[in-house]
């Protein structure tokens, strides 16, 4: 018997694209204790999160996931983002299907994954008092500017990302993703991953989305759980260091996962990862019902 049920659903932004959801919920004999609203990385889509999401059913936990607009599923050019803002709009779509979804007031928490960690942690330090979230969890997000980037080429993706926005910038290696046997050969093979380079005025709507959020940092105020891999050469770990060091929240959790690489949640010692994200989110459930009223 399965131990979660998937569908999915199309909904149409204000601006007319249309994003694809997925949800995966636990099987009805399983309590349903929290909810976790996924934003998926760069490229990728949310379908990706396929396993994370059976073992957060087999805990209680229901995830929530949208393609990105440009990703997946969805509409749009493909990586292509007008203003770094459109994703947090996307976010909004996102939040208000979580919200809306039975049993209204399950303790909702917002999750990020690489660029859609520097998404996650932009809307919680703009548009937290919009939601009513009981936390915030970033996985290998995108915060930091690699030490091996000049300064120089940053401002200049700036430049070509105004004046060529079309141009290629640059690609994501696959064989960076994770040590774990299959999993890059996997990605390789998706359909729906982006294969071809990153537009130009994405990456530089990026860069000014991470200013952003080392700009407005000290706003967040929510339970915050921050986990990378020290491996991770896609986005620098020292950029979750910094994070989590920076914030307003009182309850935050650091955890650098020593050898994995950039996606933690599919590298060889996932099972740990995933283990203390469950352990993370429900105990600040708990802690969000019984105060629900208070």
């Amino acid at each position: 018997m399965s131990r979660h049920i998937y569908s999915t659903s199309a909904v149409t932004t204000r601006d007319g694209v249309e994003l694809f959801l997925h949800r995966w919920q636990p099987a009805p004999d399983i309590e349903l204790k929290a909810r976790i609203a996924l934003v998926h990385g760069l490229g990728e889509h949310a379908g990706r999160y396929d396993a994370l999401a059976i073992a957060l059913n087999a805990a209680g936990i229901e995830l929530i996931g949208i393609d990105l607009r440009g990703h997946g599923k969805s509409s749009g050019d493909r990586a292509w983002v007008r203003v770094f803002t459109d994703y947090l709009r996307d976010t909004d779509v996102l939040l208000e299907a979580c919200v809306a979804t039975p049993p209204v007031g399950t303790p909702l928490f917002l999750m990020g994954h690489s660029m859609g960690g520097t998404v996650a942690a932009l809307y919680a330090a703009e548009r937290a008092q919009e939601r009513k979230l009981a936390g915030l969890i970033l996985s290998s997000a995108a915060l930091k500017i690699g030490a091996g980037t000049p300064r120089w080429k940053a401002k200049l993706s700036r430049i070509v990302g105004t004046v060529a926005p079309r141009i290629a910038a640059f690609s994501i290696d696959p064989a960076l993703l994770s040590r774990a046997p299959g999993v890059v050969e996997a990605y390789k093979r998706d359909p729906l991953v982006l294969h071809a380079a990153v537009p130009a005025r994405t990456a530089a709507q990026i860069l000014a989305g991470m200013e952003r959020v080392a700009a407005k940092r000290g706003e967040i105020k929510l339970p915050l759980l921050v986990f990378h891999g020290s491996a991770d050469a896609i986005c620098d770990p020292a950029g979750s260091r910094e994070f989590e060091a920076n914030t307003g929240s009182t309850d935050s959790t650091l955890m650098i996962h020593e050898g994995s690489a950039h996606e933690t949640l599919n590298d060889l010692d996932r099972e740990r990862v995933i283990r203390e994200l469950i352990d993370w989110t429900l105990v600040r459930a708990d802690y969000a019902r019984a105060h629900a009223f208070g």
